[in-house]
Formats: C-alpha cells, structure tokens, sequence
C-alpha cells in the first residue's frame, strides 16, 4: 500500500512563504488570490503540492545550492529563475516531480545569503504569475529577519 504525499501548504509550512504571504495581504490581497497565482503561473494543481520525501529533499538541498553557486560564479545569474522554476514545476533534470518546498527553502537560501533581489523579484514574479518588485522583496526580507528576531 503506498502512502499518499503529504500536502504542502506553502503558506503556512515555510517561513519565507509566510512572509510572502503576509506582505501580499499588506497590498489588499488574499491567500486565496496568491494561491490561485502560484497554482496558474505553475500549470499545477493543488494535489500536486506535497513535501518533497525527506532522503530526496536531502541530497537535492545539497546538489541544488551548489549548482546555483556555480551559476553565481560563472555569472550565469538568470539560469537561477528558470532552475527554481524548473524546480517548482517538476521540470529538473534532477526533480521529476513538481517540489514547491525546495524551491521555497531554496528562495529562503538565496533571500538570506545572496544580494540577488533582481533574481528574487524576477522568480517571485515567475512563481506568482505577477509583477512584484524589489519593495515587495525589501518587506519580504524585513519580515522574515523580524520573525527570526522575535
């Protein structure tokens, strides 16, 4: 009997997700909306939104973050979108299936450790099927960074 994957609900199980959230509601929006977004610009449903099984998720959080150093050091910094998007629809040549929760702890990584906000935004933009900008993605870290100060 095989068990059925766990649903991943990306804005309530991931921090940065949260706060994504949060800051979209700041401008007059629902989750509802937000979600409808993310669902359309991935050409995905909501059953297809589940957590990455631990032993994958593992050595993706590995490969992934060493690849997208690679793209910052060989200043390849646009091939960073298209691999999270890859990421997030199922389309990696190293994920199959579609991993919203890596792509998420990945854009975290990145907010965090990175000066990419023009990557940000464009990807953010991407996953969402809207246009944000570097605001958007200011508030986004000053509220992650505020969660993480208590």
């Amino acid at each position: 009997m095989d068990k059925k994957p766990y649903p991943f609900l990306p804005f309530e199980d991931s921090l940065v997700g949260e706060k994504i959230l949060l800051v979209w509601q700041e401008s007059h929006h629902s989750e509802k909306n937000l979600k409808e977004h993310l669902l359309k610009a991935l050409g995905l449903t909501e059953d297809l939104i589940v957590f990455t099984p631990n032993a994958i998720k593992q050595k993706l959080m590995v490969s992934y973050p060493t690849e997208i150093r690679h793209l910052i050091d060989q200043k390849n910094i646009s091939q960073i979108k298209d691999l999270l998007l890859s990421i997030a629809k199922g389309k990696s040549e190293q994920c199959p299936s579609p991993a919203l929760d890596i792509t998420f702890e990945l854009i975290e990584w990145i907010l965090t450790g990175f000066d990419l906000d023009d990557v940000l935004v464009e990807t953010l933009s991407a996953l969402f099927g809207t246009t944000l900008n570097n605001a958007f993605v200011d508030q986004v870290r000053a509220e992650y960074i505020k969660e993480l100060r208590g």
